[in-house]
């Protein structure tokens, strides 16, 4: 691996990788509730019921994947060919996510089964792509601001991705076509998958055609004799004891599921409580494209003037703090009523402002991770980026899992009935939900800024790692 910088064009293309992910999850977070409850009617508890199970596979698919490109050997390196092979099954369950046939709406049970399948397909292919990918990072680049920099790229793609989908969705797909529907017409969402399909398999198919001519400098693993269960299980545990590893792992299962409720409610938020139209809704989600960029500077300027965590952490502590202020500013009327002309500006403020430093703290938080892999690396002998990429991959399908998981269940809790018309809503019930939602939230954010402060690599601790890694290859190889 060299540690010369890395060129514009394959930092591009790098951070690129994360525009189908950002596709994808934006769905997911966004749309996939509404749709199958109160769309297709499926009940919340089944929708809920769905993601667990997939949680539950994916939770086991993860780290495997990282362990098995991390130990691949072949002449298109140890990453690409998965990224490959797993482009076509991603797009085509992504599409048939939003297609469900006719049959499928019969009943109940053959909805929850479709979205069960859908689910854990989508998740277990995206695994094969997403890890890989974002692992490129640490192979790519050592040094301490450079991979801070690569992050910057791939959060602002994921994100411009996935709200550039959002806004197509809103002012295209599902606009009022006149008949009062909204978003809550079945062929828009279906347009909407096969149109979303479409520009994860180009964005794809750009990333890893993009890195290809990086393969040969990347790290290529020692030849095994053999590989039983044990060897795997005992590398995995190893690789997971690493202090820093541990604490973000389970700060992103936290800051995750509290994303996910939140991404999965907003939706809900604006229709029923906000009482937006699609054309607002559209706005609302255009502005985020200015906090999108307007996160990559400040991300890099806070990874310089400081060390990684510190910067993470105060702007988690604003995030958190931050975030549910409108929702509490609504339920003390200190904000104005809907129809306001005032009350539209203020969300589009809060909005941007949340969604940057969500941005700042994830660009650093990934910068964190890829970290790890030298640290993991001085106690184990081995490069281990899949599988600690593997972590963040899973924190980020929590965002999309069991955020929405949490969301069914306070839903229900709130008696909100699926498929009632934000006109005809009980306004208690959505009382409810912001009571249930705004707590639950915070109290997941700060179990995970609890965790961050275990994070313990330092810009110093990295370079001395970095060094230490080195000496270690050239020992192995000159012996």
């Amino acid at each position: 691996m060299s540690s010369a910088k890395v060129n514009g064009s394959t930092k591009f293309f790098y951070g690129l990788g994360s525009t189908p992910y950002g596709i994808k999850d934006n769905g997911f977070s966004f749309f996939l509730l509404i749709f199958y409850s109160q769309v297709l009617g499926l009940s919340h508890a089944l929708t809920s019921l769905a993601i667990a199970i997939a949680i539950v596979v994916d939770a086991i698919s993860d780290p495997v994947v990282g362990y098995i490109s991390d130990n691949w050997r072949s002449r298109w390196g140890r990453r690409h060919p998965f990224m490959y092979l797993s482009i076509v099954p991603i797009c085509v369950s992504y599409a048939f996510m939003w297609n469900p046939p006719a049959w499928v709406l019969d009943e109940q049970t053959s909805i929850f089964l479709y979205l069960l399948a859908m689910a854990i397909s989508i998740r277990i292919f995206l695994t094969f792509f997403e890890v890989p990918n974002t692992a490129l990072i640490s192979e790519l680049s050592d040094d301490y601001d450079e991979r801070t920099g690569m992050m910057s790229l791939r959060y602002m793609f994921g994100w411009i991705g996935g709200i550039s989908m959002a806004i197509l969705a809103y002012t295209v797909f599902l606009a009022d076509k006149g008949d009062g529907r909204g978003i809550f017409q079945i062929e828009g969402f279906g347009q909407y998958g096969i149109a979303a399909a479409g520009l994860m398999l180009i964005f794809m198919l750009m990333s890893s055609i993009g890195t290809h001519s990086s393969i040969q400098r990347l790290h290529v693993p020692p030849q095994r004799d053999s590989m039983t269960l044990g060897v795997v299980a005992r590398e995995l545990i190893e690789t997971m004891r690493n202090r820093s590893f541990q604490a973000l792992f389970i700060a992103s299962i936290f800051s995750g599921t509290a994303a996910g409720l939140q991404a999965s409610l907003s939706v809900f938020f604006s229709t029923f409580l906000w009482r937006l139209e699609a054309s607002q809704l559209g706005i609302l989600t255009v502005m985020q494209l200015f906090a999108a960029v307007a996160a990559v500077p400040i991300a890099r300027a806070l990874g310089r003037k400081f060390d990684k965590k510190r910067a993470a952490i105060g702007s988690f502590v604003f995030a958190i703090f931050f975030g549910p202020a409108m929702l509490f500013g609504r339920f003390f009327d200190l904000v104005p009523a809907n129809g306001d002309p005032r009350l539209l500006p203020m969300l589009i403020a809060h909005n941007m402002i949340e969604v940057c430093a969500i941005i700042v703290f994830s660009i650093l938080f990934g910068a964190m991770m890829a970290d790890v892999v030298e640290d993991s690396a001085v106690s184990t002998s081995r490069r281990s980026e899949g599988v600690i990429f593997a972590a963040r991959n899973f924190a980020g399908k929590m965002v999309s899992g069991l955020g929405i998981l949490i969301s069914g269940l306070i839903l229900t809790l709130a008696q909100l009935p699926p498929g009632v018309n934000p006109a005809e809503a009980d306004p208690q019930a959505i009382i409810n939900v912001v009571l249930l939602a705004a707590p639950v939230q915070v109290f997941f954010y700060l179990c995970a800024l609890m965790m961050i402060r275990r994070y313990d690599i330092t810009r110093l601790q990295h370079n001395e790692n970095v060094d230490k890694v080195a000496n270690a290859l050239s020992d192995s190889s000159n012996p």
